[in-house]
């Protein structure tokens, strides 16, 4: 394992300034990019990799690996206020690498500056630092390392060479909004890989180091690789623009997640109970304020109170649990041995402590919900039947398997909260419109032309019968 410190000076305002226009540019940036220009980049905390502690790091000669946590500031930023991490690869010009930025003249002279993130030297340093693939060589460690395409929130890269108990290789997660105290991709998947459930990648190790004095900050996660898996909601979008059911796969999903809220509700300490006016009340701010940031929604408000008024009188006071947070298609592969749920960080546009809260575990299946109207609509199903057969089977499958015993993978878990059927059907049909009203206001943002999208889904559950 490699020894991590912190660095010993700010870095050099050439490379502040570098990563003050670079930085907005990037998939991952949390303010987004409409919104960066009165973001204010603040440097906060250096870390550095010690080539000459036992296992050091065996990088390339020439290259350094700097991990810069930096503050970011001001409109757009979600709280206000975040840290990102930026991993830096610095070698001299003329050994330029992947993930190359820019060259910039410092008062030590002249270095290339890569980002860490598409860079093997960075790759090693994190996985050595974690503790991953302690005496294996160097080269074969990252030998065909590949990042993943598309993703937004963080950055991964595929390592075929790291060990894993199945010999699949690994999953390295570089964490991009960091904070500190514990982390939820950190401690939910050790969890549950210690209690034997293999709903999940395997954990296979993190690198968290002490960024205030009794207090780490996770900058990223290793997991075992799931091979020749698909991403859900590919694998959706798929079978939607073909007309071919789903409802085999979402059944064996909603098994998937039933187990997840039964195996978390044994693995992590239980949560407190539910006040149903403090529960309610959250839904009726965030209600209130997709009102006043969609205009579309300001008739339906009426109708929005009337649910909400229903829900708190007949919502009784139950034991909050671990969630995943921000569960959907996007968040599950589908491979040889059929469904694995990821990312457990919670929706990222919400502060920490309220995402990472324990919850109750319908948020989750209203979230998957959703995640199948979008699947509908992104592929293109010919017929409304194939988003109403695909939730069915899900929700089918979903409440048998969360009824049915307390043993899963040979655990004996607590029994999951007590709702009679109505009461439920009430809870769902009020989270299924929290999350439809938060998308309508990002599509009236984004893309407006896809508002129809979430708003179909409240008015469906304005409508329903209660």
């Amino acid at each position: 394992m490699t020894a991590v410190r912190p660095a010993a000076g700010v870095p050099d305002p050439s490379v502040g300034e570098l990563l003050a226009a670079w930085l907005p540019g990037r998939r991952w940036f949390p303010a987004g990019g409409a919104s960066a220009a009165g973001v204010r980049v603040e440097p906060w905390l250096a870390v550095t990799f010690d080539d000459d502690a036992p296992g050091g790091l065996d990088e390339p000669d020439g290259a350094d690996v700097v991990v810069l946590l930096v503050r970011l500031r001001g409109p757009g930023v979600p709280g206000g206020e975040v840290v990102a991490q930026v991993p830096l690869v610095l070698t001299d010009p003329a050994a330029r690498g992947p993930g190359f930025v820019a060259d910039v003249r410092t008062a030590a002279g002249d270095v290339a500056v890569h980002d860490g993130g598409a860079h093997p030297a960075c790759w090693l340093a994190l996985l050595r630092a974690a503790g991953v693939g302690d005496g294996v060589a160097a080269d074969a460690l990252v030998a065909g390392g590949r990042v993943v395409a598309g993703e937004q929130s963080n950055t991964s890269v595929v390592l075929p060479g790291v060990p894993s108990p199945d010999g699949t290789g690994g999953m390295l997660k570089i964490l991009r909004t960091v904070a500190p105290g514990p982390h939820p991709d950190v401690v939910v998947p050790r969890a549950l890989t210690r209690a034997g459930w293999d709903g999940v990648p395997r954990f296979l190790g993190a690198l968290q180091v002490p960024t205030a004095p009794g207090t780490t900050t996770a900058l990223a996660v290793v997991g075992e690789l799931v091979p020749r898996a698909r991403d859900g909601f590919e694998l959706a979008c798929e079978h939607a623009g073909r007309g071919e059911s789903f409802a085999h796969l979402a059944a064996d999903l909603g098994r998937v997640v039933a187990e997840l809220h039964a195996v978390l509700r044994q693995a992590m300490p239980p949560g407190p109970l539910l006040d149903p006016a403090t529960f309610v009340g959250g839904l009726r701010d965030r209600a209130a304020l997709a009102v006043s940031e969609a205009p579309g929604l300001a008739v339906r408000a009426p109708a929005i109170d009337a649910l909400l008024d229903d829900l708190q009188a007949r919502l009784p006071r139950l034991r909050l649990q671990t969630v995943h947070g921000d569960l959907h298609l996007g968040q599950a592969l589908h491979g040889e041995t059929g469904w694995k749920l990821l990312d457990f960080e919670g929706e990222p546009q919400r502060p920490a402590a309220e995402r990472t809260a324990p919850d109750l575990p319908l948020r989750d299946v209203a979230g998957m919900v959703r995640s199948f109207a979008y699947a509908a609509a992104v592929g293109g199903a010919p017929d409304p039947w194939w988003e109403a057969e695909a939730v069915h089977a899900f929700l089918a499958r979903y409440r048998q398997s969360a009824d049915t015993s307390a043993a899963v993978s040979g655990l004996t878990t607590r029994r999951p909260p007590e709702l009679d059927p109505p009461t439920a059907d009430a809870v769902l049909a009020a989270l299924v419109l929290d999350k439809a009203l938060y998308e309508v206001v990002y599509e009236t943002r984004q893309r407006p032309t896809w508002v129809h999208i979430p708003l179909s889904a409240v008015d469906r559950v304005l409508t329903r019968p209660r």
